[in-house]
């Protein structure tokens, strides 16, 4: 989407309020120290929405339970 609008990486960080060295990390798939908000302010300004799919792992309450139990 970056490339169809002609945006560098400078001009998206300010759109976005991060910095350009965030945006290179996300777009190179590095996302170790990447929060979700940031991600979420990027995909804001695309009028995109962050989904989670359901993996099946157990809940907070589950594992306490678990290691209570």
């Amino acid at each position: 989407m970056k490339e169809k609008r002609k945006w560098i990486q400078q001009l998206l960080a300010a759109y976005v309020g991060l910095n350009r060295t965030t945006i290179g990390k996300i777009e190179r798939g590095d996302y170790d120290d990447v929060g979700l908000r940031k991600i979420e302010r990027i995909l804001k300004l695309f009028n995109k929405l962050l989904m989670a799919r359901d993996l099946g792992l157990p809940t907070l309450d589950q594992l306490k339970e678990t290691n209570n139990g």
